[in-house]
Formats: structure tokens, sequence, C-alpha cells
């Protein structure tokens, strides 16, 4: 209908699809869309009813998240498509582009990862990319790593790429006014996962904060620094694992935290109702999206939950025997074992599991969150068969820990720790 004398007016297109003039026109100036006739004799642009159609389809897209630029795009597939095609046969941008950079991913081809990664953001708002091409990429690489189906170096890769974008992404973000609310972004103290922390922190400057971003692995002692000289808002801690969590127990001293808005998040914080309730601050949510947009209307609660004085005191001396525990449970299993059992597990593997295993037990006596010992005990179920080690030598290796722990502390600390120990197990 473009190309007849009669048709609608802006404003009554205007009126009809909800859309104001001002943006009807900045849409048809910049994207093609919709495309009015006007003829000699017309000093109006007239719109006919496929234009009306195109602006309700555009705003529906818009409204759903898509960038304006992106779905006039779409909007040009569909019409070139044949008659009886829908778009969502022909054009899955989002579903193709996560398929795509999985594929590059398990390939190990850098290359295609970065051209699809950059034309990602090139096509798509960063809060897309981030939740709905990288997170969803970034997961099924941690599960078939898990599996055994990719390496380590093919896990870093991934990760490496993925965080150099999303930081690039973040330092390209216009710099909000002074005035704007700040916060501080760090992993906890020997935390390596920064993934999650470099999404929120994207969005949360994209709603408006000033972002501080402090990375992986900050000392409580520098977090405690950095809160009192430069007074942010808020100070967000993200921990993925037990060896992260194991790092902020000194918070749990109320004396030993900083004077700011505490909050935290990640995966193990997700998992743990009881370790949500325990922490130092406010829970971020499992939903960064919406976090970032709720972030201002966290209220501290007026007390936070502390460890009694006997488990406080357990709790440090498991702290500060953790290496030394580690290495004599892995000389008494390795001696152990027979001659054809060794080689199933490398001693790097198992000092690093023993590692995880001291670090769970602290967390769920410091935290009071016995739980997170069935945690870990999927997690090595989940993983370890993979990697040709057994239910039977995990635990053989529990119970060396276990007697390795009866023979470094006394009797009333081991009524503390034991019982943690036979849950794992069982």
């Amino acid at each position: 209908m473009n190309d007849q004398t009669f048709g609608f007016t802006i404003k009554l297109v205007a009126e009809r699809t909800g859309v104001s003039v001002h943006t009807l026109r900045a849409w048809e100036r910049r994207y093609g869309v919709p495309k009015p006739n006007r003829g000699a004799e017309n000093r109006y642009r007239l719109y006919g009813e496929d234009d009306v159609a195109d602006v309700l389809w555009l705003k529906q897209q818009v409204e759903s998240g898509i960038p304006p630029a992106q779905a006039s795009a779409f909007l040009r597939q569909r019409h070139e498509q044949p008659r009886g095609v829908a778009l969502s046969e022909a054009v899955q941008p989002i579903a193709a582009t996560q398929t795509a950079l999985l594929d590059a991913f398990a390939q190990s081809d850098e290359t295609a990862a970065r051209r699809v990664l950059d034309e990602a953001f090139a096509l798509f708002a960063p809060e897309q990319v981030a939740l709905q091409i990288i997170e969803p990429t970034m997961r099924e690489i941690g599960a078939r790593w898990m599996r055994n189906e990719l390496t380590v170096w093919q896990e870093h890769l991934a990760s490496n790429l993925v965080q150099q974008k999303l930081y690039a992404i973040l330092q390209s973000q216009p710099t909000p006014p002074m005035g704007a609310p700040s916060l501080v972004a760090a992993c906890a103290p020997n935390e390596e996962h920064t993934l999650g922390l470099l999404t929120f922190a994207l969005l949360a400057q994209r709603q408006g904060w000033r972002v501080i971003f402090l990375g992986q692995g900050t000392p409580l002692a520098d977090l405690n620094d950095i809160a009192r000289t430069a007074k942010p808002n808020v100070v967000v801690v993200t921990v993925t694992t037990v060896i992260g969590l194991a790092g902020l127990i000194p918070w749990l001293d109320a004396a030993q935290r900083p004077r700011v808005k505490l909050v935290f998040g990640g995966r193990i914080v997700d998992a743990s109702s009881t370790l949500r309730e325990h922490l130092p601050g406010e829970y971020l949510g499992a939903d960064v999206d919406a976090a970032a947009r709720d972030l201002v209307a966290f209220k501290p609660r007026a007390k936070y939950w502390s460890p009694s004085k006997r488990v406080w005191i357990a709790t440090n001396a498991l702290r500060a025997q953790r290496l030394k525990l580690a290495g004599d449970t892995v000389a008494r299993f390795m001696a152990a074992l027979s001659p054809n059992l060794q080689p199933k597990w490398n001693v790097t593997d198992l000092n690093r599991a023993t590692l995880f295993l001291a670090d769970a037990l602290v967390c769920a006596l410091a935290f009071d969150a016995p739980e997170l010992m069935d945690a870990e005990r999927a997690w090595l179920d989940e993983m370890m068969p993979s990697r040709a080690v057994t239910a039977e030598l995990l635990d053989k290796h529990i119970e060396t820990f276990a007697r390795v722990l009866a023979k470094a502390f006394p009797q009333e600390q081991n009524r503390l720790y034991q019982p943690l120990v036979a849950r794992i197990k069982s």
C-alpha cells in the first residue's frame, strides 16, 4: 500500500501503534522502517496497513530486548523470505550465535571464537550477549570439562577469551557522572572465577553505577582499605568455590569487616540457603540482571550471624593446619595404594582435591552449613568417574583424611570435625 495516494498520517500511525511520532521519524531516518509514501502532490507522509504492521512488529521486538538496528535488519530479512516461511524458522540469531561460539570453543578455534564474540556485541545489546550467549556457553564448557570431554587448557582458553572481551566492553562503556552511586566489584580471596563478577559489573555499569572492578583473588585487607578510602556505596563480592568461601571467614568477626554495605553472590552462595543466612552481608541473588537493577535497594540487616567461641577456635585451628593436613593426607593415601591404582589419581590432582575437602570442612563448620559437605561429594561424584577415580578410591581418600584429622587435633575439636567428614563419606 506504500505506492497509493491515500493512507494514514504519521499522527494516526502513532495513535494506532503506541509509538511516538518522534520515534517513528527516528526509525524511518536511521533504519528505513517504516517506508511511507510521499507523492508529488502530498505534503504529508502517508502510511499503509503494511507500514502499521511493520511498526507493530518492530515495537514488539524492541520491547523484548532486541536493539532497533538489529530488529529492523530482521524485518528486512522477513520481507525477503518466501511467503509462508516464518522469521523464527529462517533467523534465530541469538541461539545461532550461542551455538557458533560453543562450537568454536569445542574446536579450540580462538580466531573463530573472537569473530563470533565481536559480531555478537555488534548485533546485540551487551546484556543479551552476556546473559543469553556467553553464560550458557560457559556453563556447557564447564559441564564438558567436568565430564572430561574438554581439557583444562581448552576450558582456560574459553574463559580467558570471554573475560578479556567482557572486560573490554566494561571499559568501553560511558563513565557515569560523579554523582552516580559507586560499587566495588571483587572476587573473594583465592577465588579465581571472575566471569560472573564481570557480567554483574557490566550490567551494573549500564544501570548507572560507577564500578571499581578489582577482579580475582582480592585480599580482605585490600577490600577493607578501598572501602575506607574510596567510600563506595556497596562492596559486591562473588564466590564460586569453597576455597574462595574460606577466605571470607575472617569477616564473620564484625571487628574485621569494613563499615560498608556488603553483598555476596556466586554459585556456591546460590546453592545454599543456610550459607546465605550466615554470610556477613546480603545476598545478591541468582538473577544478576535483576540484582543490578535492585542493588540500590539492598538494606543491611541490624545483626549478622557469627559462630560460637568453641566453633571459632576449632575453625581457626583447622585453617592454620590446612596445608599440612593436605600434605599428610596425600602422603598416607598414596603410600597405601596398590601400584596398579596409583596412576589413576596423580599427586597434583589428589592434592587439590584434598585442599578442597579441607576447605569444605572449614566452611561447613564456620558458616554452620553442613550441606556444603553434600555439595562437595556431589562435585566429586560427578567429576571423578570420568577421570577413572572410583567411589571406592574416594571413600579411601576421605577415610585417610579423617584419620589425619583425628591424630592432628584434640578430641574436643574432632567432635566437631568428624561428623562433617562422615557426612561427605556417606
